[in-house]
């Protein structure tokens, strides 16, 4: 057994603290964030130590876009039924989230707004969860008693959006590999990663790690250490480096397009430059200088990001 196979397992009807001791390590992890926040790296430390981690790629994701109880517009009736993926449900997603590995820890990396619907008010479920009880405060379509159960620990993080939202822009066009054809600025995901983040500190009186991705680059060993010391994972320096191994890039499948860079890469910071466009003439060029449209995108995203900045671990 792993040094970190020592781990809570769960229990019902009480909210969870988000950090973590020595004694008491969480089975499963979290990482919530936004698009293009340079989170795959997480997974892809990960991975490379398939004997301790489970690790799960946006679980919530295909609920979102495509199933019974999407919230998403982007795709139509045709799209979603010829996913596969239309009798996914919530509570289904979420139980492949929340239940413990038998033998292992998981690790789930996954978007803030993949649990929210903005249209409706705080306290609403989602109906495959028949009738559970949430509190008013909970913006998620997950019950409090579910989300916040004790072997759950919630991390966090953040990019700046003018790097963000033409990363994943440059994703979004006609003809793009994604299948993502239009740039949809209400995808960004920051408004929701603050929803969850202010929920989780409030419900839980415990503020929650939040990285930011400038700092993961910068100094990849002390804040990988800091976020690995939060929750409960033996840090090795050889975490920020891995191979380019096949099944790094079928782990990333699903999402076609969308982490090319971060399956063909080696570690953090050995990426091909980010998101290259296509050959495709629709392919939008990588600018220095963000389009109107673009940075009108980016500097809606700056409220949220800027509070959620606030606070990021600052000392490492």
């Amino acid at each position: 057994m792993s040094p970190d196979a020592s781990f809570e397992t769960p229990s019902t009807g009480s909210a969870a603290s988000s950090s973590t001791s020595s004694s008491s390590r969480p089975s499963n992890i979290i990482l919530w964030v936004h698009p293009r926040s340079t989170s795959t790296a997480f997974e892809c430390m990960l991975l490379a130590r398939p004997d301790e981690f489970e690790v799960l790629h946006e679980p919530m994701g295909e609920t979102w876009y495509y199933s019974k109880e999407r919230v998403s517009k982007r795709f139509d009736d045709k799209i979603c039924d010829e996913s596969g993926h239309g009798e996914l449900s919530y509570a289904k997603a979420w139980a492949e989230v929340a239940k413990p590995h038998p033998t292992m820890r998981k690790f789930s990396k996954d978007m803030a707004q993949y649990l929210i619907d903005t249209s409706s008010p705080n306290g609403t479920v989602a109906a495959s969860f028949n009738g559970a009880e949430t509190t008013p405060n909970n913006p998620t379509l997950i019950p409090t008693s579910e989300l916040l159960q004790p072997h759950i620990s919630h991390t966090f993080l953040i990019r700046h959006p003018n790097k963000a939202v033409p990363s994943y822009a440059r994703l979004c066009y006609p003809g793009a590999p994604t299948g993502f054809d239009y740039f949809d600025p209400s995808e960004m995901g920051y408004k929701e990663l603050r929803m969850l983040f202010d929920f989780i500190r409030e419900e839980t009186g415990k503020t929650p790690l939040l990285v930011e991705s400038e700092e993961l680059l910068k100094a990849p060993s002390k804040v990988v250490k800091a976020w690995c010391d939060h929750v409960g994972i033996e840090f090795k320096q050889e975490m920020l480096e891995w191979d380019d191994a096949p099944e790094t890039r079928t782990h990333f499948e699903k999402w076609k397009g969308f982490h090319d860079d971060a399956a063909k890469s080696k570690g953090i910071g050995q990426t091909t430059p980010d998101a290259k466009a296509s050959d495709t003439p629709a392919a939008p060029k990588k600018e220095t200088t963000l389009s109107p449209e673009l940075q009108k995108a980016a500097d809606d995203c700056m409220e949220d990001y800027e509070y959620l900045r606030s606070f990021a671990k600052k000392e490492y």
